[in-house]
């Protein structure tokens, strides 16, 4: 008993005739009645009494047809939930992103994303970008949203969404608010500084820049909330080490932003496990996203 038999079967019984049935299925009578006949040979049972003018389903033929119409209607459902899942008009991308990032960039563009692809659903982690790349690699998420570089980077595939460097934010206050020229990190050796929390690569990365010119930081403050890194810096209980789109974002009157020298590169990339399957949802989100990171350049570098 294979799909085609179940088709040509509920087709005798729709039409109550084998030849209406032969029409409809396009082959010949004597095929059907032998496709027909193979079924009951099959099953042990007989399915229609049928004479030259009499046609007549068996409880069994009853039974087996109730069921066939549920058999092709599912096979019928495979065919179309896979063509969904191809064109991503359906399926689910589990990300995980840091908070900042997904506060910066991703309401516009999930506004645009759902527009296109409304079936498609996105199940969102908040969380740092270290924490991001043990996720994917982990299979608990298909992409992250990081910034790099990340630890083992050779077992990920990293696309690049945008790049920037980091400012130094102070008090209108302070004695950095006057410079027009970028401040060199060696610089900031008695400051009382607030960046991103441990769970983020920009604090591991600002903690090197200050190691490579032989001191280490005073960081007083830790944390992933923009907000709070901002206050407390208007409020002259230090200054701030942030990406220049955060800064961009977020600053406000009283507050000043001069270039860190040398420059702490801020890249952002979207990455995946290497060689590992990703749904056609998660393709299509991946294809979105770097397109539209394509035509937002400018403005997620905070140059707009």
């Amino acid at each position: 008993m294979d799909i085609q038999h179940l088709k040509y079967f509920v087709q005798v019984i729709k039409n109550q005739s084998f030849t209406k049935a032969a029409e409809k299925l396009v082959v010949t009578q004597p095929m059907l009645s032998r496709v027909i006949n193979q079924l009951e040979e099959e099953l042990d049972i007989k399915l229609i009494e049928r004479t030259s003018k009499h046609f007549k389903t068996t409880d069994a033929g009853e039974l087996l047809y109730q069921q066939a119409l549920k058999v092709l209607h599912t096979h019928n459902d495979i065919y179309q939930y896979i063509n969904d899942l191809k064109s991503a008009k359906s399926g689910e991308v589990l990300i995980s992103i840091p908070g900042v990032l997904l506060d910066m960039y991703f309401p516009p563009l999930l506004f645009e994303f759902h527009q296109k692809y409304p079936h498609v659903k996105l199940d969102i982690i908040e969380e740092g970008s270290k924490l991001t790349a043990q996720s994917v690699l982990s299979d608990q998420v298909e992409l992250g949203f990081v910034m790099l570089p990340v630890r083992n980077a050779s077992k990920l595939t990293s696309r690049i969404v945008t790049t920037s460097i980091c400012h130094v934010l102070v008090n209108k206050e302070h004695r950095f608010a006057t410079r027009s020229t970028p401040i060199h990190t060696s610089e900031l050796v008695e400051e009382r500084i607030i960046t991103f929390s441990t769970t983020a690569t920009l604090h591991d990365a600002f903690i090197r820049h200050c190691e490579n010119e032989g001191f280490e930081p005073n960081l007083v403050y830790k944390t992933l909330m923009p907000n709070f890194i901002f206050e407390m810096v208007h409020l002259g209980l230090c200054i701030g080490i942030l990406p220049y789109p955060v800064v961009k974002r977020f600053i406000f009157d009283g507050l000043v932003s001069i270039p860190l020298e040398p420059k702490i590169i801020w890249e952002i990339a979207v990455i995946s496990k290497k060689d590992n399957y990703l749904s056609f949802a998660a393709r299509n989100f991946l294809s979105f996203v770097e397109e539209y990171s394509v035509r937002k350049g400018k403005e997620w570098q905070g140059l707009e």
